[in-house]
């Protein structure tokens, strides 16, 4: 386990004796602070400590000594409490103490933040604006997060996200490379500003007030860590802009910027352009100024990805020094020792070329060019992310939605999908679906959000426990889901990932509002018709989907007016059709159809669709075998379900099955009793080797499988007549 950058020096008594410090809090915000001592040898001990309370700008507020004496014995123990501290003015503080050996001066210094009041509440001034427009208009915009609803099995996974995930997360892990340096991992510095992020889209789509008290105190300890130059990391000095120094910062702007999106609250903001300034200070291409390729690994991508939050610095500052840093990174992508972002695609089509490979920062990386070309209007860097873009769907992309094997882009269609394989890393499940985001918004295109669907009703949800709200790093398709509720990169990117949904249940394309997901919603969003008539239009989404496509949407509008509504036609649907007051409109797979009419209070729309189910290829990776897909979601056997079947069948390789017509299961007896949802499919199967007699076969959706512990298949060896 990595503690941090070690010294050496010479051996004295911090060698043989352990401690370990709590702050407990008490009345009126104050608290105590309690030294243990180990004895780790038969050595004996004494000295003095000398303990003190700062307020933020180092200002001595309290000081005391006490005297520390162990007995040559190993395993002894004492223990020192300081007096309660009860603070007056300040509310976060620099808590530390010196212990020196009294007989030889050597010593050991140790230094926290602490934040006495743990109901901080920060109230908001509103949603700013951003300061530089995109010079590339968005073809499609999502409506405010708080003025839409879900209420089906999206709905349910988010809640479970706040509930299981946010509201349980571990906040001095979360922090403790910030208040108290260096961290505790290289890369633990990036979790508080994912959490962020996350948490303020929850908040926004939820208003949970327990949530915002929780996102509130973790803002403000880590604004309040910041040192003066604008450093926000958790090395120590003399490992600053190592190994995930600059990926650190990359995650602080995001979580920072997002809350000041989200509040207004300037300080946050504020926090951002100092961690910008001395990005720009300290990296770029003058004298005396460090390489950014060098600052991170992969060749340079980690440290690289700082693009994205940079663009959205400039966004919103205005300042042009941080559109020149963008700039910058562009550049050292193309330097001899840089992984040849642009250059490799535009010459090879392959991200496999590109760099060494690395998903998750090469992906990182995509997001931030292809958000540089929305503010800027360059149309050379949007035809790179377009090849790569189409180079991942066509050779690299599991039927799951997610990418990589052991972290890595594979060769063309090669997708290992076993508990070894390490496949479909949660953070590069996350940033893809960022990466067909951006996209979606540059062109209004259908086919990003069928990407994002995918990703989102597959492996990004079934990344998550809903029982227990812990991850899986790596997800396979085949074998257990290695569910851990410790902190990790990808414990923090999936419920970042899931905290993105309502980006894409509802908005506008091309200005007119369109559903994109059919599950039970309600959304509200305001619109301008033709003859300037400003109109509140509410939509009440009564559905069965993801179990079936029967679809009713109550219209509710402030004032009767003429304008259209458009209806997704998902691209894995058949005969969609939609009519309202009896006249009926078709639609087109792949498409949205626009029903553009005089629109009253109490209209309804009918929408109705058939959910097929496809049989999918094994490929070059599981030949003669095959998965079965049911509209956007994949369905797996798990061994927890399928009992009774695996008695009269172990499912190894090798026999073949015969699979009868997939039927939907109204029953949900063949679920436990504390599984969460409600899907369930049989199959009557009979094995072609043997003349047992058909067996049900179960079937769940992917991301529901394997949560409770049961081992999953999604390619089975089957032989299948139609």
């Amino acid at each position: 386990m990595y503690q941090g950058p070690y010294s050496f020096g010479p051996v004295q008594w911090s060698d043989f004796i352990s401690v370990h410090d709590t702050l407990s809090e008490t009345a009126n915000n104050g608290f105590i602070t309690k030294l243990k001592f180990i004895n780790n040898r038969d050595v004996s001990f004494d000295g003095t400590i000398k303990y003190s309370i700062a307020d933020r700008n180092s200002k001595e507020l309290y000081t005391q000594a006490k005297q520390v004496k162990l007995e040559p014995q190993k395993g002894y123990k004492f223990e020192v409490a300081f007096n309660n501290y009860v603070p007056v003015n300040e509310n976060i503080f620099k808590v530390g103490y010196q212990i020196t050996e009294n007989n030889s001066a050597a010593s050991v210094r140790s230094e926290r933040l602490y934040l006495a009041d743990k109901q901080l509440k920060i109230e908001v001034a509103g949603e700013p604006k951003p300061v530089v427009e995109n010079k590339i208009k968005d073809l499609f915009t999502s409506i405010p997060f708080q003025n839409q609803q879900q209420h089906g099995y999206l709905g349910s996974r988010m809640t479970r996200n706040l509930e299981e995930r946010l509201l349980k997360i571990d906040e001095p892990r979360t922090l403790d490379g910030y208040l108290q340096q260096p961290g505790h991992h290289p890369w633990a510095g990036e979790h508080i500003g994912k959490y962020l992020e996350t948490a303020c889209n929850v908040w926004k789509y939820t208003g949970d007030k327990r949530l915002k008290t929780q996102m509130d105190r973790m803002m403000y300890e880590l604004v309040n860590s910041q040192l003066q130059d604008g450093y926000l990391g958790t090395y120590i000095p003399a490992e600053y802009w190592t190994s995930w120094d600059v990926w650190s910062h990359k995650y602080n702007l995001y979580g920072l910027l997002a809350y000041y999106k989200s509040t207004g609250y300037k300080p946050a903001l504020d926090a951002c352009k100092r961690m910008g300034d001395l990005l720009c200070t300290t990296f770029g291409n003058k004298q005396g100024q460090r390489d950014l390729i060098l600052a991170g690994t992969h060749l340079g991508m980690a440290a690289t990805s700082v693009l994205d939050p940079m663009v959205e610095l400039y966004k919103y500052t205005g300042e042009k020094k941080y559109l020149d840093f963008c700039y910058y990174i562009l550049d050292a992508w193309e330097q001899h020792n840089g992984p040849k972002i642009i250059s490799a695609l535009l010459a090879t089509g392959k991200v496999t070329k590109v760099g060494n490979g690395k998903a998750y920062e090469m992906l990182s990386n995509f997001v931030g060019l292809t958000n540089l070309y929305r503010v800027t209007g360059n149309e050379k860097l949007l035809k790179p992310m377009l090849i790569a873009w189409k180079d991942i769907v066509t050779n690299r992309l599991y039927i799951s939605g997610t990418t990589s094997s052991h972290e890595y882009f594979q060769e063309d269609a090669i997708l290992p999908a076993g508990s070894n394989d390490n496949m479909g890393e949660g953070c590069v499940t996350t940033t893809w679906i960022q990466f067909n985001q951006q996209l979606l918004a540059i062109t209004g295109d259908l086919k990003f959000l069928e990407q994002i669907e995918k990703s989102v009703y597959n492996h990004l949800l079934g990344a998550e426990n809903p029982e227990t709200g812990c991850v899986s790093y790596y997800t396979p398709l085949m074998d257990q889901k290695p569910y851990t509720c410790y902190i990790t990169c990808c414990q923090s990117s999936v419920p970042r990932g899931i905290a993105m949904v309502p980006y894409f249940t509802f908005g506008n394309i091309k200005n007119v509002p369109t559903v994109m997901m059919y599950e039970p919603a309600s959304y509200k969003e305001e619109l301008t018709t033709l003859d300037k008539k400003i109109v509140n239009l509410s939509l009440q989404v009564e559905s069965g989907f993801p179990e079936n496509g029967n679809v009713t949407i109550t219209v509710t509008t402030s004032q009767n007016a003429i304008f259209p509504i458009a209806l997704r036609v998902p691209a894995w649907c058949r005969s969609f059709t939609a009519s309202v007051e009896g006249k009926l409109y078709p639609g087109t797979v792949n498409s949205c159809l626009i029903v553009d009419r005089l629109w009253k209070s109490g209209d309804k729309i009918k929408v109705r669709f058939e959910i097929p189910v496809q049989i999918l290829d094994g490929g070059k990776s599981y030949p003669g075998q095959i998965a079965f897909q049911r509209g956007p979601q994949v369905l797996a056997f798990d061994n927890t379900l399928n009992t009774e079947f695996l008695k009269k069948y172990p499912f190894e390789l090798g026999p073949e099955f015969r699979v009868d017509d997939l039927q939907s299961e109204r029953d949900t007896k063949s679920l436990p009793e504390q599984w969460i949802g409600n899907q369930v499919y049989a199959a009557k199967v009979t094995c072609l080797n043997n003349k047992v007699a058909k067996q049900s076969m179960i079937l769940v959706p992917f991301a529901d499988a394997g949560q409770t512990g049961g081992a999953i298949k999604v390619w089975l060896p089957q032989y299948i007549t139609r």
